[in-house]
């Protein structure tokens, strides 16, 4: 196996598991050898272990405010466990508030919810061996962006960064928290440091499940294990990391008891590269209710769906229609380009119980027809002022969007971008896929967008709702379309097989930003984070709750929307685009440039509600708040 400079540094890390073989996906049969080094013998084994729900992580404090309604909550990034060997050795990892995967964190629509995210993980990732900085991205929430996530815009050991994340655009939905670190995404997230968030509605709540036990998450993702039982990892020459074993919310192939009711599944894929095809056996129909954006038109009655990194799809199965003593599992048919063995054609097991039924809630027996209509289904290609394309490939050895990468991204001095939608403009984009050998779920923060065909053909049934990743298959063209809000300033656009962002298939487009104007949110600079020094022991990490404010700043009368507020950017602009015209081939490297100044405009109306600053760290970022370059491969 060829192996790039960075993957030989990962291969001498503690515990990382090398596999030979090719360094391309195999076509998705099922494969004779094993993933993991460890003996099969000591691996787990289908349909052995309870299903576990994530814990609830709740707020530090709620309340309303001249504002509206506010959630503080404070969420430690640190040393994690989970039992996954039947032997009972610990998986060793990092996770949020020390669980592996992190606590679900709940809200309803309207409240802004202020995270303060405290990296207390080691100064140096004991396997992989490279500094542990984080950045959280709240997938799928209209952040302005330097809330958002940015790669770039990194936390280091010891220090910790206040999010501010309104929902009153966001609709009830299935969102996900996970690290986003420039260049180290895919060992971070793959180390645990990622959770579930459920945005709730009234709407919401008369038509669906949202109580436990009957609303339920599902974090899938997979793993593989090194000849010592650690934790194993290998991207094959960063092509994708395919596991041999199946989590379900940190515990492979669990068995869930069900009653014979309606049931509504909340399913995240979060494995780094492997896509699912889920299926119930014996046959029988799911009905997809909502997608990544939240609740679907109508509902759809489908068998089985695609399912890639980061999507997530929300369906019903009502367990009525089986006896009390069947078992139904939910299957993997899987899809090209995947990399199986023995035992990934299962996901997990639903045991169906005679325990009595609660009637009085009226969600128990109901399968609705009619949902919520939001407005990104009703974008029609005619109110569209602008079609891109975007091509999807791998130059080099690293892949490339439109021929450009994250590193060019650095190298411009974050300032490149591969379209500038002015605010409100309503667009399609389309997709491109060229390579028969891969697949990737593609990934645009801030928006929702619609599919609005695939090859020429309308999508698939189960994806007929709001999408914020979308499935981009081999030699497949998809195109979407949106509106740019509610927020001006630059957000990423990557391939979510996470890898491949690493690797660097990840660019930047700006909303309602002029070229070479002053970014009052620029991602990076606009709110830091800081040190923090304060202990773990359970109090709250500053005299006055995050989020909360004393007083508004003078002249300053509401929330930190930033989209009407001062300083909030010009109305278009001429950034670097490649509007209908197919994209151009990598060119040589430039000399790198100094980046200019950063600007240090008004940071729109609303309170910062920070509380009080520890001294700030120098961190990673030395000059000008750059992270630090990761070497290019040559």
């Amino acid at each position: 196996m060829q192996v790039s400079r960075r993957g030989a540094i990962q291969l001498g890390g503690l515990g990382v598991l090398a596999v030979g073989g090719l360094s391309v996906p195999w076509s998705g049969a099922v494969l004779s050898e094993s993933a993991s080094e460890l003996d099969q013998n000591l691996l787990p084994t289908p349909y052995q272990r309870p299903f576990a729900v994530p814990p609830v992580l709740l707020p530090r404090e709620t309340g309303q405010d001249e504002f509206g309604r506010y959630a503080t909550f404070v969420i430690n990034e640190q040393a994690a466990t989970a039992q996954v060997l039947p032997s009972g050795q610990l998986l060793r990892g990092f996770g949020y508030d020390g669980t592996i995967p992190g606590p679900t964190i709940h809200v309803e629509r309207g409240t802004r919810v202020v995270a303060k995210l405290r990296n207390r993980l080691p100064l140096v990732h004991p396997q992989f061996g490279h500094r542990f900085d984080t950045s959280t991205h709240l997938h799928g929430n209209p952040s302005l962006p330097e809330y958002d996530g940015y790669a770039s815009d990194l936390t280091g050991p010891g220090s910790s960064k206040v999010y501010q994340w309104p929902t009153e655009q966001t609709g009830a939905r299935t969102l996900w928290y996970h690290d986003h670190a420039v260049h180290r995404t895919a060992e971070n997230v793959y180390s645990g440091l990622a959770g579930q968030f459920h945005v709730h509605s009234p709407v919401e709540r008369a038509l669906l499940p949202t109580q436990s036990p009957y609303d339920v998450p599902l974090i899938v993702s997979d793993v593989m294990f090194a000849g010592d039982g650690s934790l194993g990892f290998d991207t094959r020459d960063d092509s994708g990391l395919w596991g041999d074993v199946i989590l379900v919310n940190g515990v492979p192939w669990p068995v869930m008891p069900v009653r014979r009711r309606v049931y509504r599944f909340r399913m995240l894929d979060a494995s780094l590269s492997r896509s699912y095809r889920p299926t119930l056996f014996p046959a029988g129909i799911v009905h997809m209710v909502a997608t990544d954006g939240g609740l679907m038109p109508r509902s759809q009655a489908v068998t089985s769906w695609r399912h890639g990194s980061a999507e997530r799809y929300e369906f019903l199965i009502d367990f009525s229609q089986y006896p009390a003593g069947t078992r139904v599992e939910l299957r993997n048919l899987s899809n090209e380009n995947n990399r199986d063995f023995d035992h990934t054609d299962k996901i997990l097991a639903f045991d169906v119980t005679d325990q009595p039924v609660d009637t009085s809630d009226p969600t128990w027996n109901v399968i609705p027809d009619t949902l919520f209509r939001s407005d990104v289904m009703d974008l029609t290609p005619d109110m569209a002022v602008r079609h891109r394309l975007l091509a999807f490939e791998r130059e080099g050895g690293e892949w490339t969007i439109n021929g450009r990468t994250w590193d060019d991204v650095i190298d411009s001095g974050f300032r490149e971008v591969v379209g500038n939608p002015g605010l409100g403009d309503v667009e399609v984009w389309t997709y491109e896929n060229g390579s028969g050998g891969w697949f990737h779920p593609v990934h645009m923060h801030l928006v929702d967008q619609k599919i609005l065909s695939r090859n020429g053909n309308p999508p698939f049934d189960y994806e007929a709702g709001p999408k914020d990743t979308i499935y981009v298959g081999e030699n497949e063209t998809v195109d979407i379309i949106m509106r740019f809000g509610p927020h001006r300033g630059r957000y990423m656009i990557h391939c979510h097989n996470l890898p491949h962002e690493d690797h660097d298939m990840m660019v930047q487009f700006s909303v309602g930003l002029a070229a070479d104007a002053v970014d009052p949110h620029d991602p990076i600079g606009a709110d830091p984070a800081s040190r923090d020094d304060d202990d773990d022991r359970g109090r709250s990490p500053d005299p006055w709750p995050p989020g909360v404010p004393r007083r508004p700043s003078p002249g300053n009368s509401g929330p930190g929307s930033g989209s009407s507020g001062p300083g909030s950017g010009g109305s278009g602009g001429s950034g670097s685009s490649n509007d209908d015209e197919r994209p151009k081939k990598r060119r040589n490297k430039k000399p790198k440039k100094k980046p200019g100044k950063k600007g240090k405009g008004p940071k729109g109306k609303g309170p910062k509600g920070k509380g009080p600053k520890g001294k700030k760290g120098k961190g990673p970022r030395g000059k000008g708040g750059r992270p630090p370059r990761r070497p290019r491969r040559r």
